[in-house]
C-alpha cells in the first residue's frame, strides 16, 4: 500500500479533533478539515477548511477526491452518521478510514449487547464490509479513557478531588487503560505512517493503567492531612442502574456515564486494561509515577 500524504478530518473542532489536527500537521500530512460551515477564527489561517453536507454522499465524495485517509473525531449522535462518510470515502478512493471510537468498546464483543454501544459496532461492521469488498481499509484506535476526563470534575472522574470523595467501584482495584488527548492524536498520525501494520484491525495504546486506589494513595501521600470520604459500590450494580435508566428513556449524562463506568471500571469483565499494546509501533511512551503525581497535584490545589 502506498504511503499516506493527504488526510481529511471530520470533527476537528470537537474535544479530540484539535489534538488530531495538530498531530497530523506536525507529522507533515496535507490536511483538509471537513466542516458544516466555515466560522471565522475557528482554525488557524493556514488550515484548509471545506464546507460539506455530512448527509450527502455526493457532497462528501467531491470533498474527498484526492484524499488518502479520513480521520473521524465526531461525537454523540453524529457517530451513527459516519456510514455516509464511509460510503463517500469508498467512492472517492480513500485508502484508510479511522472512525470515531477511541475507547475500549469494540475491543470486547460482550459490549455489543448494550444499546449504548450499538452504533459504534455498526460503524465497525460497515467498515469491514467495505474492506471485504476491497474498497478501503480501516483502523480503530483503542486508547482507553481519555486521561483528562478521569481527572476533571464530573461523572467521568475516578475520584472527586474537589470534595475529597471516593466512590470505589468494587474494591477500587479494577484496572483501566488511559491515554491523553494529545497522545491519542499522535497515535493517529502513527497509524497513518504504519499502514500495513495497522491494516483492518484494532490497535491499542495506553499511556498508563490506573486504579482508583492507586490515585487515592497518591493523593493521600501528597496531602496526608486531608480526610477522604470513601464508599464502595459494585460495578455491576452501577451498570444495571444505568441500563435500567436508559431502557426507561432516560438518556441523561448521568445514566450514560453509569453504563460507561460500569463497563470501563469492571476490571477484567470487559477488558478495559491493555497489557499488550501497540505503543512501540505508534511511538507512545508510558507515563511515570512522577507524571501521575503532577496530574494529582493539580487537582488537589
Amino acid at each position: 500500500m502506498s504511503e499516506i500524504k493527504s488526510v481529511a478530518i471530520a470533527g476537528a473542532s470537537g474535544t479530540l479533533g484539535p489534538h488530531v489536527l495538530k498531530a497530523l500537521i506536525d507529522a507533515q500530512f496535507q490536511v483538509k478539515v471537513l466542516a458544516r460551515s466555515k466560522k471565522p477564527g475557528e482554525f488557524d489561517a493556514g488550515v484548509n477548511v471545506v464546507e460539506v453536507d455530512f448527509t450527502s454522499v455526493e457532497s462528501l465524495t467531491a470533498a474527498l477526491k484526492g484524499i488518502d485517509a479520513v480521520v473521524s473525531t465526531v461525537a454523540g449522535t453524529a457517530i451513527k452518521t459516519q456510514t455516509v462518510l464511509i460510503d463517500a470515502a469508498a467512492v472517492a478512493g480513500v485508502k484508510r478510514f479511522i472512525p470515531s471510537e477511541y475507547g475500549s468498546v469494540t475491543t470486547n464483543p460482550k459490549l455489543e449487547a448494550f444499546p449504548l454501544y450499538e452504533n459504534v459496532f455498526k460503524i465497525k461492521h460497515h467498515l469491514q464490509e467495505k474492506a471485504n469488498a476491497g474498497q478501503l481499509t480501516w483502523t480503530v484506535l483503542a486508547c482507553g479513557a481519555f486521561l483528562e476526563f478521569l481527572f476533571a470534575p464530573g461523572e467521568a472522574s475516578l475520584l472527586d478531588f474537589t470534595d475529597r470523595k471516593a466512590t470505589l467501584l468494587d474494591e477500587g482495584d479494577n484496572r483501566l487503560s488511559s491515554t491523553s488527548l494529545a497522545t491519542a492524536g499522535k497515535a493517529i498520525a502513527g497509524i497513518l505512517k504504519n499502514l500495513e501494520a495497522t491494516k483492518n484491525r484494532v490497535v491499542k495504546v495506553s499511556e498508563v493503567i490506573l486504579t482508583q486506589n492507586q490515585l487515592l494513595k497518591i493523593a493521600e501521600r501528597l496531602r496526608p492531612g486531608d480526610n477522604w470520604e470513601i464508599s464502595k459500590v459494585a460495578a455491576s450494580a452501577v451498570l444495571k442502574e444505568g441500563l435500567d435508566e436508559l431502557s426507561a428513556g432516560d438518556f441523561s449524562s448521568s445514566a450514560i456515564f453509569k453504563v460507561i463506568n460500569g463497563t470501563g471500571l469492571a476490571g477484567e469483565t470487559y477488558g478495559s486494561a491493555y497489557d499488550e499494546t501497540d505503543n512501540e509501533l505508534l511511538g507512545v511512551k508510558e507515563l511515570t509515577e512522577e507524571d501521575l503525581k503532577k496530574f494529582v497535584v493539580e487537582k488537589l490545589a
